[in-house]
């Protein structure tokens, strides 16, 4: 099967666009209207230990949270690695539906990937803190859903080797960020982008196709 390799700026799929131009916006309303929303944000937009808040805030909070970011930082590294990563899973699923006699826009898969990762990523980091007993913790950040993304990008670009490898990796990174929290005071969720990876991981096979398109940096 022919694959389709595309440059690494494409931004011809643009819902992924979109989608971080909304956590942009969100950002926005942070910092500019922070008393206004805080109570929002607050309430449904912070994942804390389970039991740390009423149970209806944590359910809306285990999707609420990967909305929110720390910083501009934090945001703009998510929102680049979840366009990247957004537009090859979108090819990956528009190629699979072709393969089908269908014609889909790959939007819909985009979107499930993306929230199924963040509500595993949370439920992951639940899991850890419930184990360790922690009841003061808090995480935020859409880092669940990239990682999800991240694993199917490695699927559409080169099957399940090379998600594995993606993963791999990954688990490497995260294992050195954790190790360097001590020198440099920033802390990752590595529960939650571990357990968006594995998101990720189980619906590649059903949403998009294995070795269908990748991307290159230059054309």
């Amino acid at each position: 099967m022919t694959k389709s390799r595309e440059p690494f700026f494409n931004f011809s799929e643009p819902l992924p666009v979109y989608w971080a131009g909304v956590l942009v916006g969100i950002q926005i309303l942070t910092i500019f209207a922070y008393k206004l929303i805080a109570p929002l944000v607050g309430s449904f937009a912070i994942l804390v230990p389970f039991g740390a808040m009423p149970i209806g805030n944590q359910i809306v909070s285990l999707l609420g949270h990967g909305f929110v970011h720390s910083g501009w930082s934090h945001l703009l590294l998510n929102s680049l690695m979840g366009i990247v990563f957004g537009i090859v899973t979108i090819r990956g699923a528009k190629v699979l539906a072709t393969s089908k006699g269908k014609s889909v826009s790959g939007n819909g898969a985009f979107l499930i990937i993306l929230l199924a990762g963040i509500i595993l990523g949370g439920l992951f980091q639940w899991g850890v803190w419930g184990v360790t007993n922690t009841t003061q913790a808090s995480m935020i950040g859409a880092s669940g859903g990239v990682s999800a993304l991240f694993a199917v990008a490695g699927w559409a670009m080169g099957g399940k080797g090379k998600m594995l490898q993606f993963g791999f990796g990954w688990v490497v990174i995260n294992c050195v960020l954790v190790l360097a929290e001590p020198f440099f005071g920033v802390r990752i969720s590595w529960a939650g982008h571990l357990g968006g990876y594995l998101a990720g991981m189980l619906l590649a096979p059903f949403l998009v196709r294995a070795n269908s398109t990748g991307f290159t940096v230059l054309r």
